[in-house]
């Protein structure tokens, strides 16, 4: 667990510079575009996000699953490469003669006053489709690998640079808008590039045309394992985008209203992304954990696994809750609802950390039908109570039903798990993590406003990690943390 603690620490800061990155890009986007065009593009990126995952067909779990089960220079490894990226750039094409044949009627679900300008850009989404689903693929082989460090240092750092850079060159006069989208769409080559780059370092990294190395039942057993996961995946980010992808049709508002939403959801994304981070570290060792039958060790690493990600996660809650009214004096006005779509969905994902790895395990276990059934029964009650609640509620709607849908389908992940596996994300000393998070929260509530929002942020992040850090090391609930804390005092270097 100390490899895994000291790779997601890594991954950790890798994310968080990529965030500090992409925070500028969500401050500048508001000053430089009209609500309408920053809906837009947010709309491009949800909706991209989503169809790679389809058509990938399960392939990019299928390579980061098997390939550990082969050799480096196996040339089977190879072929599970090639059939992933084979089957996503077919996938891709027959999507992109879908998606232009089916423009008007698309089109016509949006508000009126958006669908002008929704036609102008409509032909490039299948492109940033392809860009993003190969580019994963590849991802998905170098973290399985172990190598999770250089894939997230292309995405969270290099493209938020380039997307920077265009939010410069828009600045400066050099670009217009449907410029911008271009730039945009062109932008996803940059990590695809580096991400064969890192690969290509990788023992036995290759493709092949030879794709008879697997038996037949092996492909049967492969297109099962990757059909599942196509549903799980796909019901699984759908969960995560549905609302903001419904609310430009539903809300009156339409893409405006999309642009308030997605500001609110990219902050409390920052509150995620430790669990990203050690999740993708975990992931690769609880596999293989699990393969060996080593279920003593899994349980160890399910639980301190918990524990580091809800101290993350508690931690990132408190810095963000008393920062939010420093983020509103800054954006632009017509924002000022970004504060309470926050606070509603945090509780959502504090939930989520809280519960640990559970999507993770269910997903690699004998179990990951269960996580298909599920996610498909949340996705549809989402579907349905954002029909309901974002025409009456508009924004705020689509806020409550994401969190209270994200809350009780991890209690219910967490009760299966422990009536299957007997296992629970909880140690003794979990109660201790939110007890900490108070005495921060408290400091950070009462601390002072200093001269204006970017300083008070500054000094007030500043109070709330030291006093998070302190009541967590007089509290003790995690021997990762004290180890690793330990380690840093004594050998005077974070890795």
């Amino acid at each position: 667990m100390g490899i895994v603690f000291r790779q997601s620490v890594k991954t950790t800061i890798v994310t968080f510079t990529g965030a500090g990155l992409g925070a500028l890009v969500a401050l500048v986007s508001p000053m430089l575009m009209e609500k309408a065009e920053l809906g837009l593009i947010n709309s491009i990126t949800y909706l991209a996000a989503t169809v790679q995952l389809l058509v990938m067909v399960g392939t990019s779990a299928l390579v980061a699953v098997y390939t550990q089960r082969y050799a480096p220079d196996d040339e089977r490894r190879k072929a599970l490469l090639s059939i992933g990226l084979l089957v996503t750039t077919i996938s891709s094409i027959i999507f992109a003669i879908a998606f232009l044949l089916f423009k008007g009627p698309i089109i016509g679900m949006y508000n009126t006053a958006d669908q002008a300008l929704i036609s102008e850009y409509y032909h490039y989404i299948p492109f940033v489709v392809l860009f993003m689903a190969l580019g994963n693929i590849i991802e998905h082989y170098l973290i399985a690998n172990m190598k999770v460090a250089q894939p997230a240092f292309a995405k969270e750092i290099v493209l938020r640079l380039v997307n920077l850079s265009l939010l410069g060159f828009i600045y400066a006069g050099y670009l217009e808008f449907g410029q911008y989208i271009i730039g945009n769409v062109l932008m996803y080559i940059v990590p695809l590039t580096l991400f064969i780059f890192f690969a290509l370092r990788v023992q036995g990294f290759g493709i092949t045309r030879n794709l008879k190395v697997f038996t037949r039942a092996e492909y049967k057993d492969m297109l099962h394992f990757s059909w599942y996961h196509l549903l799980v995946g796909s019901t699984l980010t759908l969960l995560g985008y549905i609302d903001t992808l419904m609310i430009a049709p539903l809300d009156s508002s339409g893409l405006s209203a999309s642009a308030v939403y997605a500001i609110a959801v990219f902050v409390t994304s920052f509150m995620f992304m430790p669990y990203r981070a050690m999740a993708t570290a975990s992931s690769p060792i609880l596999n293989e954990a699990y393969i060996n039958k080593d279920m003593s060790k899994v349980r160890d690493l399910f639980a301190r696994a918990g524990v580091n990600i809800f101290i993350a996660g508690t931690g990132m809650f408190v810095l963000i809750a008393v920062n939010l009214d420093n983020l509103v004096a800054i954006l632009p006005a017509g924002y000022e609802a970004v504060k309470y779509l926050v606070l509603i969905l945090m509780l959502g994902k504090l939930a989520d950390m809280a519960t640990g790895l559970n999507n993770e395990l269910i997903s690699i276990s004998k179990h990951y039908k269960f996580n298909f059934r599920l996610s498909a029964l949340l996705l549809a009650a989402v579907i349905g109570l954002d029909r309901v609640f974002i025409p009456m509620y508009g924004i705020y709607g689509a806020a409550w039903v994401a969190s209270g849908t994200l809350i009780i389908f991890n209690l219910i992940k967490m009760a299966f798990l422990y009536k299957k596996l007997n296992l629970k994300p909880f140690t003794s000393k979990t109660w201790l993590i939110p007890v900490a998070g108070a005495i921060a929260g408290l400091a950070g509530y009462l601390w002072p406003f200093l001269i204006n929002p970017y300083i008070d942020a500054v000094t007030r992040t500043f109070v709330v990690v030291i006093s998070y850090i302190t009541a967590l090391l007089l509290l003790k609930p995690s021997p990762d943390l004290n180890s690793y804390l330990a380690a840093v005092r004594k050998d005077k270097k974070l890795f």
